[in-house]
């Protein structure tokens, strides 16, 4: 590997410095990254295109009403009341978010990564890793759609006690019940934004101990959570995950804002389709390249990979030269 660089170099990063490499990695490659993300989003925007009509008629809808000073009345309601979204491509478009989705992502990381390391990775390479891990991504999602769902169940039953709680306080004491309630209804507001956060990184984690490092869908479920859960992995993954928050939320905004003027006042499904994915491209593209930044920086600080490929290029180069 080669990662002696000093844009690539394995150290411990600030946030700054995170940032920075990623946006350096993604640029310097982004023509090769996008290029593995179009293979699976150019499908995906056809059936999305599809599958979406009623929502674009909806939009436009919504656009026409409120040029109109809220005069077509008739033909918004029109539109709500026209059925919901589901089609014929709907199952389609759950089978690729679903099932395909993670050859793209496993491709991507391949790349990144051997790009970060100075390993440039061709496409077919890369999509031969991701097939070759493919059963097991698969299975890493429905691990984590599990887990997802039994924290859900357990999340109810605790608001619920919460609630009774609160309930009974309140009927003691209104103050003390109002204030108590605020208080709770804050701390869990934060803990569950700092929760989704770093599950969003578990699952990341999990994805690139599979692809990089040859885990089974339990080893990465396993190495993923223990990663961003403990220790310094734990506040690494807040502070960086906050700022990809942060990040994504803007991105969202920039696509969200931009399909629906093209939708609603050019009228013109087929563009707002086009710079959507456009947008959902180079953001997969980054969001890749901020990830494996990341992924080496949490590596280096929890289990000194530095030291580790210092070590096995020190072995190497010793190995030649008694050869």
């Amino acid at each position: 590997m080669n990662a002696s660089n000093r844009e690539s170099a394995l150290r411990p990063l600030g946030l700054g410095e995170v940032l920075d490499r990623a946006v350096n990695l993604c640029v310097k490659n982004f023509i090769p990254l996008t290029a593995i993300f179009l293979v699976y989003a150019v499908p995906l925007a056809v059936v999305q295109y599809f599958a979406s009509q009623n929502s674009a008629r909806v939009v436009q809808a919504l656009v026409d009403f409120g040029m109109h000073g809220g005069k077509d009345v008739d033909a918004l309601s029109k539109q709500l009341s026209a059925g919901s979204d589901f089609s014929a491509w709907t199952p389609i478009l759950l089978l690729l978010t679903v099932f395909v989705y993670p050859l793209p992502v496993a491709a991507l990381i391949a790349a990144a990564s051997g790009f970060y390391l100075g390993r440039p990775v061709s496409l077919g390479a890369a999509y031969r890793t991701a097939v070759s891990r493919w059963p097991h991504l698969i299975g890493v999602n429905i691990m984590y759609g599990l887990a997802g769902g039994v924290l859900y169940l357990g999340v109810i039953l605790v608001g619920i006690v919460f609630g009774l709680g609160i309930g009974l306080l309140y009927a003691l004491s209104s103050t003390a019940g109002i204030t108590i309630g605020i208080v709770v209804a804050v701390i869990f507001v934060l803990f569950a934004f700092g929760f989704a956060i770093v599950a969003t990184l578990a699952v990341q984690m999990s994805y690139f101990g599979c692809v990089l490092e040859g885990q089974n869908l339990a080893e990465a479920f396993v190495s993923g959570l223990r990663r961003v859960f403990v220790g310094i992995g734990l506040r690494r993954s807040l502070l960086v995950g906050a700022a990809f928050f942060a990040i994504i939320v803007g991105i969202d905004i920039v696509a969200g804002v931009g399909s629906a003027v093209l939708v609603g006042f050019l009228r013109s499904t087929i563009a707002g389709t086009v710079y959507a994915t456009i947008i959902e491209v180079a953001t997969a593209a980054f969001t890749t390249a901020f990830i494996t930044i990341f992924y080496y920086d949490l590596r280096v600080r929890e289990e000194a990979l530095d030291l580790q490929i210092a070590a096995q290029a020190a072995q190497t180069g010793a190995q030649l030269s008694t050869t």
